[in-house]
């Protein structure tokens, strides 16, 4: 074993879970192997609740990355200086109220508390409400505080217009990105203060370690800053076009547990150096 002293951040769906939690368990017993030796970290956008479990897996005692980098925390260790990262709920509001007809529902957090605008048939599995405490209602009267982000769920064809009105409105104080999922527009309102790389920046510093000692594997939109920021970066099989740009090194699909290959083919190249 020669993957050693290395930070080694690693995104959850579609890198090392599918379908919402179909873990590679081939990935993870390698992953949990080289974490005698290494800092892993899970950098991914869901919430504690629904990582929770994979970051037990790993046995990990590492800085998690939740909410694509608006939480920094160690779910174990109240000592380690939690990061918080916002959007202002007033910002949220107006959007709601100037576009209620493109809206089919949304829904935001802070921290494990979640605040759905309204029920509808397909929401469940976006929620991972297991273990959270949720609140139904409009979010003018529910949400009493500024969350940590918030997902909306619109009808196919808004992308245009929602991009123009958060230019017009927010005056770069939200960001917007996009994914299709069953005939509707789902985006992420984030504050551009927000990503897995800044995140990162500060683990980094946490445990001092170098640049050169940097991998990061992920397969989404989310994961492209994180990505340009190790030395090592790395796109799943089955990758967001615009991570396969940036990224300098590609390996499988998470079906094929292209995790646990690039990290098998990256150990053997460090013992040939040897």
């Amino acid at each position: 074993m020669n993957i050693k002293n290395y930070l080694i951040a690693v995104d959850l769906d579609g890198t090392l879970v599918r379908g919402f939690n179909k873990h590679d368990k081939k990935s993870f017993r390698y992953l949990k192997k080289l974490s005698k030796y290494n800092k892993i970290v899970i950098a991914t956008g869901r919430p504690l609740r629904s990582s929770r479990f994979y970051y037990n897996l790993l046995k990990l005692d590492t800085p998690l990355i939740n909410y694509n980098g608006a939480l920094l925390h160690k779910p174990y260790d109240k000592s380690f200086p939690k990061k918080m990262i916002s959007i202002d709920r007033n910002d949220l509001f107006k959007f709601l109220d100037d576009n209620e007809d493109i809206i089919e529902t949304v829904f935001c957090e802070i921290e494990d508390n979640i605040y759905l605008h309204k029920e509808t048939d397909f929401i469940g599995p976006y929620l991972h409400s297991d273990g959270g405490n949720m609140t139904i209602g409009n979010l003018k009267g529910t949400l009493n505080n500024n969350p940590n982000g918030a997902i909306l769920f619109t009808k196919i064809g808004s992308e245009q217009r929602m991009e123009e009105y958060v230019k017009r409105e927010f005056n770069g104080r939200i960001n917007l990105r996009f994914w299709y999922v069953n005939k509707v527009v789902v985006s992420e309102f984030y504050s551009p203060k927000t990503s897995k790389a800044n995140a990162l920046k500060i683990v980094c510093d946490y445990y001092n370690i170098d640049h050169d000692r940097t991998i990061a594997i992920g397969d989404g939109h989310n994961d492209i800053e994180m990505i340009e920021f190790v030395k090592y970066g790395v796109a799943m099989g089955k990758c967001h076009p615009e991570l396969k740009e940036v990224a300098k090194y590609q390996t499988k699909d998470v079906k094929e547990h292209g995790v646990y290959h690039f990290l098998k083919q990256f150990n053997k190249q460090l013992k040939r150096k040897k």
